[in-house]
């Protein structure tokens, strides 16, 4: 290490507040090949709110050369909203849209996430049937924060934040979350996986702050992430570095960093809440987590109506049918309708008659299905038993013991 770089050091040690003398050891050791020393000079600025014009691009230049792209992204941003001239940033950032290997004329996707804008829902929860527990939990922690503003913010409380729906796959999260949005007639933004991941270097995390960046503009607003274990996964578990740049992407865009989200109400949903990343579930983020089981039997006789509907069939019984189907998911439900109708439609084809749909058909089709939410519940099962230290899954282990669950030995 040079002397310069020791008097700097001293000098600052002396004079911790002095930004130019910050700036100027920052700069000596970017010169020197001490590309870390330097990143962490010009972080403190930043925090500091200092010297923006003469640190940001440097250090968003580090941020890249050392990989750490999502930082780079996010000092790019911070210089454009203050009008910062940073092109050599913003071409190095460009650069990785390049595929590595196959066709070299492909080019990288776009995406506007607007085709996934709902701007009026059009449903609330008089569209779903059953889950009275959850959709209170819902009205409190979501929905009335957001109708009674003023209330909540005499207390110090702010609309917005983050909600985590977990649960068995087909159960009803995506349509909760868009009744969610319909009750508080708000847009509804769904930011799907396929939208966000790319096989671009550096495309999913910029995917992710375009779609935060639309939610922004639209707010007040309601964004939904389905699947956030895809998005959050672990990073303790995670193999290799290549989905590590994602976690940090979405914790910065949580943590609003650059941008307001007070007037964004967050809403995630995972089968998997055990594979997410911790980071995720602290406070602010979310740490507000709402179990959503298999629909009870009110919800079944919803569902079934539904899919009742416009059939050519005779005498159906939902009550009789919602009954028999413990523990079915919305899907399976779904799908024991619809093996029912290819039942009566084999037997038009052999018998050269149109017969009606009737409850003998579906009690045949039931008979040949098991509920698809038993295996989630057995595995869930385990981290109640195993890994509830924090309480995390309390409301799994209370319904484990419910009436339901207990016909399947749960």
């Amino acid at each position: 290490m040079n002397e310069q770089i020791k008097s700097l050091e001293e000098a600052l040690q002396l004079s911790p507040d002095n930004h130019i003398l910050r700036l100027m050891l920052a700069q000596v050791y970017q010169e020197s090949s001490y590309p870390q020393e330097a990143l962490k000079h010009y972080g403190i600025l930043l925090e500091k709110g200092e010297q923006h014009d003469k640190a940001l691009v440097p250090a968003g230049l580090i941020a890249f050369e050392t990989g750490d792209i999502t930082l780079a992204r996010q000092y790019l941003s911070i210089a454009q909203k203050l009008n910062i001239d940073a092109k050599s940033l913003e071409d190095k950032l460009d650069s990785l849209k390049v595929k590595v290997p196959v066709n070299s004329d492909e080019s990288s996707p776009t995406n506007t996430f607007a085709d996934d804008l709902e701007i009026e829902p059009s449903i609330d929860f008089s569209n779903v049937g059953g889950l009275e527990d959850v959709k209170k939990l819902i009205e409190r922690l979501i929905i009335m924060p957001f109708k009674r503003s003023e209330l909540y913010a005499k207390y110090g409380k702010k609309a917005g934040g983050g909600v985590l729906m977990y649960g068995p796959p087909g159960c009803g999260k995506t349509m909760l979350a868009r009744a969610t949005a319909g009750e508080c007639k708000l847009p509804f933004l769904n930011i799907k996986i396929v939208n966000i991941l790319s096989k671009w270097i550096g495309e999913s995390e910029n995917n992710l702050h375009e779609a935060f960046k639309l939610a922004r503009e639209k707010a007040p607003c309601v964004v939904f992430i389905d699947e956030l274990d895809a998005l959050a996964f672990s990073r303790q578990k995670q193999s290799t570095n290549y989905m590590r740049g994602l976690v940090d992407q979405l914790l910065q865009e949580l943590d609003s960093i650059v941008s307001d989200n007070n007037d964004l109400l967050i809403i995630a949903a995972t089968n998997a809440p055990w594979d997410i990343d911790d980071a995720m579930l602290r406070p602010g983020r979310f740490d507000r987590r709402i179990f959503v089981p298999p629909p009870d039997e009110t919800a079944r006789r919803a569902i079934l109506r539904l899919h009742f509907a416009n059939r050519f069939a005779d005498s159906l019984d939902e009550k009789r049918l919602a009954k028999e189907t413990p523990m079915f998911s919305g899907a399976d439900l779904e799908a024991l309708v619809e093996q029912g109708v290819e039942m009566v439609i084999d037997e038009a084809i052999m018998s050269g008659t149109e017969p009606p749909l009737t409850m003998k058909h579906l009690e045949e089709a039931r008979a040949q299905l098991q509920p698809s939410t038993l295996d989630w519940l057995r595995r869930a099962k385990n981290y109640v038993e195993f890994a509830n230290q924090d309480q995390k899954y309390n409301d799994v282990a209370k319904y484990l013991k419910s009436k339901e669950p207990k016909k399947y030995k749960i």
